[in-house]
C-alpha cells in the first residue's frame, strides 16, 4: 500500500504519498508519522466490480470477472423463442396435434438475467380437451423447472396459454429448451416447420404424462412439426 506522511521522515516531506515496505509504512502509521492512503476508484457503468482504481496518481485497470448478483432482470419480461414481430400468432407455426405422454422439445436463447414465472405455449385451432404441462431443461439436459404435474387445461385457440413452474427459475444467459408434454392427442399446440426458417433444434421424446424426467437428451439437429412455440414469462 501507501502512506501520506504527515510528518517530515528522512528525505521526505509532510503531505508527500510515498510506497514504503510494508513493515516501515506500518510503524510509521503507529507512531503518527504517517496516514494510509486511501485509493479512489471508477464504478463499472454495467453494475459489475470497480473498474480501474487510482493510487499514487497511477491508474490501473482491476480485472473483470463477470457481472455478480446483478439487478434483475435485465430485460423484457416476455421471450419467445422465435421473433414473433407483429405478424399473427397463427402465421408462427403450423397447428398440430401432441403425441400423448410425449416430451415436445425446442430451443431457447435466453440472452439476459432474470427469473421466470413459467413457460408459455401457442395453442393450435384445437382446444379444451386435453391438458398439458412444461418444463424447463438447461442447455446439459438437466430438468430446471416444470409446472403442475396434473397440467392445465388447453383453452383459447391460436393464443400463447402461460403454465407457471412451480416455483420461479432465476436463468443465467444461455441456451435453454423448452418442453411440452400432453395427456390427450387431440388439442393442437403451433410448432415450428421448414418454411418458416426458425433456427431451432426440436425433437420429441416418448413419455408418460405427469411424469417429467430428470434429464433428457438435447436436441442437435431440427425435426419438423414437433418442436412448440413458446415462451418464457416473468
Amino acid at each position: 500500500m501507501s502512506i501520506t506522511l504527515i510528518r517530515n521522515y528522512q528525505s521526505y516531506l509532510s503531505g508527500a504519498v510515498v510506497t514504503l515496505p510494508d513493515a516501515t509504512e506500518a510503524a510509521l502509521i503507529t507512531q503518527g508519522y504517517a496516514t494510509a492512503y486511501t485509493p479512489s476508484t471508477v464504478t463499472s457503468i454495467l453494475g459489475g466490480p470497480d473498474q480501474y482504481v487510482s493510487q499514487a496518481g497511477n491508474i490501473s485497470t482491476i480485472p473483470q470477472g463477470g457481472q455478480s448478483s446483478p439487478a434483475l432482470p435485465q430485460g423484457p419480461a416476455i421471450l419467445p423463442n422465435m421473433a414473433l414481430g407483429t405478424a399473427a400468432l397463427t402465421a408462427a407455426g403450423a397447428s398440430s396435434v401432441n403425441v400423448t405422454g410425449s416430451l415436445h422439445v425446442s430451443e431457447i436463447y435466453v440472452p439476459y438475467w432474470a427469473t421466470w414465472t413459467g413457460a408459455g405455449v401457442l395453442n393450435g385451432a384445437t382446444v379444451g380437451t386435453d391438458n398439458m404441462l412444461v418444463a424447463l431443461y438447461g442447455s446439459n439436459g438437466t430438468l430446471l423447472a416444470n409446472s403442475a404435474v396434473a397440467g392445465a387445461l388447453s383453452a383459447n385457440a391460436s393464443t400463447m396459454q402461460n403454465r407457471a413452474f412451480l416455483l420461479p427459475v432465476t436463468l443465467t444467459p444461455g441456451r435453454y429448451f423448452i418442453a411440452v408434454q400432453s395427456n390427450g392427442g387431440t388439442a393442437t399446440t403451433n410448432k415450428f416447420v421448414a418454411a418458416n426458417g426458425a433456427n431451432v433444434m426440436a425433437s420429441v421424446i416418448a413419455g408418460v404424462f405427469g411424469t417429467v424426467p430428470a434429464t433428457i437428451t438435447v436436441p442437435t439437429t431440427f425435426t419438423t412439426a414437433v418442436g412448440c412455440v413458446a415462451q418464457l414469462y416473468m
